[in-house]
């Protein structure tokens, strides 16, 4: 497969889930909900190795990986599945993340059946099974209409993991920002991502400029951000950092540590 961003990262117009103008009212939350023991051994950056070649060797240990390493694309009634075509590189020791992505085929809508849930479930079962994994990523692009589907993949994966096995899901910003539908997901880790916000940018950004976080308390333990884009002050104990392009060292060795939360 020809390495291309994920469609979850590229937030159309069109899938705008809050109306923003209301988010600089939103009273303050409170921190993030109990952390998954996997989740604390997860170093404070996280880089997204995409599908494309990456020598992510030399990594330096607060910066692990979190990896592309299969692909699922849900096409009117098939499900396909795509394993990592493209080589990665690392040092032995690095922290890994698998990261199972989603993604629709639009010009054939999904018809997010029964059989496709399980099938995706099925996926990332094997997925953690094979690699050895602590913690599973999920990224999965999804409208307004069909959030009833990705709740219930992610409730029923939550309760057939293993417990000792964290799951970590992405999210648009949005959801993390004015919409509170992410509120009693099962996933152990949400993490907004902070980029690509098409036309809620300006205001998700000013939101984050003024407080230092999302207000939604299930989008404060992690964020995403993207090297091509401005960087949002967060205060964070994790950081997953994505690059349109192949990593290089210079890049990593610039970006930014994550922040702790304010305590108070």
């Amino acid at each position: 497969m020809s390495p291309r961003t994920p469609l979850a990262l590229l937030v159309r117009p069109g899938l705008a889930l809050v109306l923003l103008p209301l988010l600089l009212c939103l009273p303050a939350s409170s921190g993030p909900r109990h952390l998954h023991p996997a989740l604390a051994t997860l170093p404070p950056r996280m880089l997204w190795a995409w599908e494309r070649p990456e020598d992510l060797r030399g990594l330096p240990a607060d910066t692990g990986v979190a990896w592309l390493a299969r692909t699922i694309e849900l096409d009117g009634r098939h499900t396909l599945v795509r394993p990592r075509a493209q080589a990665l590189q690392v040092s032995p020791g690095t922290v890994l993340v698998p990261v199972l992505h989603v993604d629709l085929i639009w010009r054939r809508p999904p018809r997010f059946s029964d059989e496709q849930r399980e099938r995706v479930i099925q996926e990332a079962l094997d997925l953690q099974r094979s690699t050895g994994a602590k913690v599973l990523q999920l990224d999965f692009e999804i409208g307004r209409s069909q959030r009833p589907f990705l709740a219930e993949v992610v409730s029923q994966l939550r309760r057939r993991l293993p417990p000792d096995v964290a799951l970590s899901m992405t999210a648009l910003a949005s959801w993390c920002a004015g919409d509170a539908w992410l509120a009693h997901a099962a996933a152990d880790e949400i993490v907004p991502m902070a980029f690509r916000m098409a036309g809620d940018d300006a205001e998700i950004r000013a939101l984050l400029a003024r407080r230092g976080q999302f207000p939604r308390a299930r989008c404060q333990a992690a964020a995403g951000s993207a090297t091509d884009e401005p960087m949002p002050a967060l205060r964070t104990p994790r950081r997953y950092y994505f690059s349109p392009r192949s990593w290089t060292q210079e890049q990593w060795q610039q970006l930014p540590a994550a922040a702790p939360l304010d305590p108070t």
